[in-house]
């Protein structure tokens, strides 16, 4: 054999300029995707917890607030001649209603997750069933509630109106609105009616 049939190959020292910077781009594409998909997972979590922890205390609290003496509470809320926000602040002041401090105390200001839940978080509102003060809550309501509670007194209202006068001796509209976040928006409520003990 005289020669070599084949033709030496070029080597290749490394990669070039252009290629380097293009991997660099597509990896940091590619890094930029997903921190910002484990931010946004960890935010949606975050939020989802702070939902699913304001329901149930105001589920605790509504079961709470069904437990109470409901002449205490109805004579509270016919004298207020309103609906009546409860917060708190009442475990000390309304101990008729509250007759165990430290227990009202535990349910309207509970520690969850290191996170106190004060200041009016936590809120009971208590409606009679009269039609009036319905329509000056629907015309007016607090600035606290979110849309959807705003909303739900606007269906209630039309629904008082057509019940049966007798039930605001027998019975207390209430809702638990629990905040979580800063925002109006950031608060979930649970609703119940509170019922005479007589009518069982």
């Amino acid at each position: 054999m005289t020669g070599n049939n084949f033709s030496p190959s070029s080597h290749s020292e490394g990669f070039t300029l252009v290629e380097t910077l293009l991997a660099l781009t597509l990896l940091s594409a590619v890094a930029i995707s997903l921190f910002y998909f484990f931010t946004n997972a960890m935010a949606y979590t975050s939020y989802n917890q702070g939902r699913t922890v304001a329901v149930n205390v105001a589920r605790g609290v509504a079961a709470y607030m069904e437990r109470l003496d409901f002449s205490q509470l109805k004579n509270y809320v016919t004298s207020q001649n309103e609906f009546v926000q409860l917060t708190s602040d009442d475990c000390e002041r309304q101990e008729k209603i509250f007759p165990d401090r430290q227990l009202c105390q535990a349910q309207l200001a509970p520690t969850i997750n290191n996170v106190h839940y004060d200041q009016g978080r936590v809120a009971v509102f208590l409606i009679p069933y009269d039609p009036a003060v319905w329509e000056r809550l629907k015309s007016s309501p607090p600035e606290s509630f979110p849309r959807s509670l705003r909303d739900r007194i606007n269906e209630e209202t039309d629904e008082i109106k057509q019940s049966d006068p007798r039930l605001g001796q027998y019975l207390l509209k209430m809702y638990v609105l629990v905040r979580w976040g800063d925002r109006i928006e950031e608060a979930e409520w649970v609703e119940g009616v509170i019922t005479d003990e007589t009518i069982r």
